[in-house]
């Protein structure tokens, strides 16, 4: 893919369940978003057999995952994302349980994070989230909105210092 579209800024691969991964010579270094959505075994090869080496991806500050049956637990792994992201978007992993710290201590980038559809995500760990993050949505992921909840448990002492944080499309801060 690199020497077929080098100049490849924008990825997008909807309803794909057959491919299973991208090609061996990587993905093309000027890609700056990455959009896979209904494709379980790409999400799978990205997520679990860490195939896409997106860390490797300078100008990737765009990635968004939705719906997906992979069973992962945790996302995502330490050093799968560039530190060039900014934006984060996971929608609809129903098998996601929780969020990895050592995968968002490094990504110093981050602004926004989106999480929906994730009826399994139950909480983010204590100092995960990068200092610079300025917007958190969350969108039907009950556990986690309970562990959210303003002053009342103990995520929110995790995610307080975020300017924006929008729960079930009501403005928190």
């Amino acid at each position: 893919m690199h020497s077929v579209f080098p100049s490849l800024e924008y990825l997008t691969i909807v309803g794909c369940p057959e491919i299973e991964r991208v090609p061996k010579e990587g993905l093309p270094s000027k890609l700056k978003e990455i959009r896979i959505f209904e494709s379980d075994k790409l999400i799978e090869s990205l997520i679990r057999k860490r195939e896409w080496s997106l860390h490797t991806l300078p100008s990737l500050t765009s990635l968004y995952i939705r719906d997906s049956e992979v069973e992962m637990e945790c996302f995502p792994d330490e050093h799968l994302l560039p530190s060039s992201l900014t934006s984060l978007n996971i929608s609809s992993l129903r098998n996601l349980k929780s969020l990895e710290y050592k995968g968002f201590q490094h990504l110093t980038s981050l602004c926004n994070l989106s999480i929906y559809n994730c009826p399994k995500l139950q909480s983010m760990p204590p100092n995960m989230l990068p200092p610079f993050l300025s917007h958190l949505c969350i969108k039907n992921c009950p556990l986690l909105k309970e562990h959210c909840e303003k002053d009342k448990d103990k995520d929110w002492a995790n995610i307080f210092h975020i300017p924006v944080i929008v729960i079930d499309e009501q403005v928190i801060i």
